[in-house]
């Protein structure tokens, strides 16, 4: 990834997550000698389309809230979607694998709380409180994006209870806190990961989060991984809830030994089937369309480069915008560079700006297509811009279908261009 060799470079996070579930499956089998890949296959298999939903649910939330988009995403519709699932399809495997594994290591093996009556009277207080949580970042996102973090684990687990899947209501009744502590401390885990790997990848998400912008840890803010926690736990609590669909079918070992081997009716799965797959079709159109900021940026989409150029380009190698400024990066290839395009100091100087700006926070094309229209040509240019002006400037010059840059993504570009400025940054790498 960090020499810019693919695949590696577009797809570095399921080659990352993917390694690592796989190792953690291994660490668990020879510990155990059950795990959920080596001994629960079928479960496996089950639970990787189920991530993807769980996570697309999301991600269609994310349409409302914007807390986060994504940049320099493949550019060819087929291999950005099989992406997508790839990726997404890891959410439920890293957790659970995390979350197991802990166990075995055996974590909080001592834990226990005392045991206590969870009255029937409560849960429809849950249900309430999880409607609201799920309504209220819909209604108010600037203000109420954290409670979706929330909401289906007060509106589900009480179902998962009354109706025998596993649930943390029940275990907190017995006095086993167990669970629900190696749920919060494996998100921490795959949290860190997840941020971890995020930010060296050239293909990637940036965080918008309201309030919380400032202070960050990789790309998330600070307080921002308040959030892991809760999701796993969401996370498990879905998960469980969907088991009841399947004669409370699980991933856990025990509960996957002891449940019921009964098949579902061939017409009830093929139905399920083509709602899955159709919810799929049209969340990813719509990530595509709203979260996707910009695709990879190929080195013969920058206007100013006549085709002779770009055929130079590509006879040494150089593909991208990114190869582009790497091979810019010592002085000595700079000028060489220049001498085998035969283009003149000013307008190489210009082309250099232009992939600067470009893969600033990769930013991509379109974008600065956009940002040219009203006279931002250089990283220096847009650092002296106030963000809502430059935004509601976006808005005015854009003519396109595709929907123009966010104000959360315009105040990104600005300050990253006067961290660059005040650094003093060349920013070719």
């Amino acid at each position: 990834m960090f020499w810019g060799t693919e695949p590696f470079s577009s797809w570095f996070y399921p080659f990352a997550w993917w390694s690592y579930i796989l190792m953690v499956d291994g660490i668990i089998y020879r510990i155990q000698g059950n795990s959920l890949i080596i001994s629960r296959t079928p479960e496996f298999l089950v639970m990787i389309p189920w991530s993807v939903s769980i996570w697309l649910i999301f991600e269609m939330y994310n349409l409302r809230m914007e807390n986060w988009y994504y940049v320099n995403i493949i550019d060819h519709q087929w291999l950005r979607w099989s992406g997508y699932f790839i990726s997404y399809s890891t959410v439920l495997p890293g957790i659970f694998e995390t979350t197991e594994l802990l166990e075995c290591l055996g974590l909080y093996s001592k834990a226990k709380t005392k045991a206590r009556v969870v009255s029937n009277l409560h849960f429809p207080v849950f249900y309430l409180i999880g409607v609201l949580f799920l309504l209220l970042p819909l209604f108010f996102p600037r203000y109420c994006f954290p409670l979706v973090w929330l909401g289906f684990i007060f509106l589900l687990d009480p179902i998962n209870y009354i109706h025998g899947s596993p649930s943390l209501i029940r275990e907190w009744e017995e006095g086993h806190p167990r669970k629900l502590l190696l749920l919060l401390t494996s998100s921490l885990i795959c949290g860190f990961l997840w941020e971890f790997w995020n930010y060296w990848a050239q293909s990637k998400w940036i965080y918008t989060v309201p309030f919380f912008d400032e202070l960050k840890i990789f790309e998330m803010p600070l307080a921002g991984f308040l959030g892991f926690p809760p999701f796993a736990v969401e996370c498990y609590v879905i998960y469980n809830f969907i088991s009841l669909f399947r004669f409370r079918r699980n991933w856990e070992k025990d509960n996957y030994l002891s449940a019921s081997r009964k098949r579902l009716p061939r017409k009830l799965l093929f139905i399920s089937t083509i709602i899955i797959i159709s919810f799929y079709i049209i969340a990813f159109w719509a990530i595509d369309r709203y979260t996707v900021n910009s695709y990879t940026s190929p080195i013969d989409r920058i206007p100013s480069l006549k085709k002779e150029n770009i055929a130079t380009l590509h006879r040494l190698g150089i593909y991208s915008v990114a190869e582009f400024l790497k091979q810019c990066s010592q002085e000595k290839d700079r000028k060489e560079l220049q001498i085998h395009l035969n283009i003149p100091d000013r307008q190489f100087q210009e082309l250099i700006e232009s992939a600067r700006l470009i893969k600033l926070k990769w930013m991509g094309i379109k974008n600065f297509l956009l940002l040219k229209k009203v006279g931002i040509t250089t990283i220096e240019k847009l650092s002296r811009q106030k963000p809502s002006n430059l935004y509601h400037s976006l808005v005015k010059v854009n003519k396109s279908k595709i929907q123009p840059p966010t104000k959360a993504r315009v105040k990104i570009w600005v300050r990253e261009a006067r961290k660059l400025v005040e650094k003093n940054h060349n920013y070719f790498e």
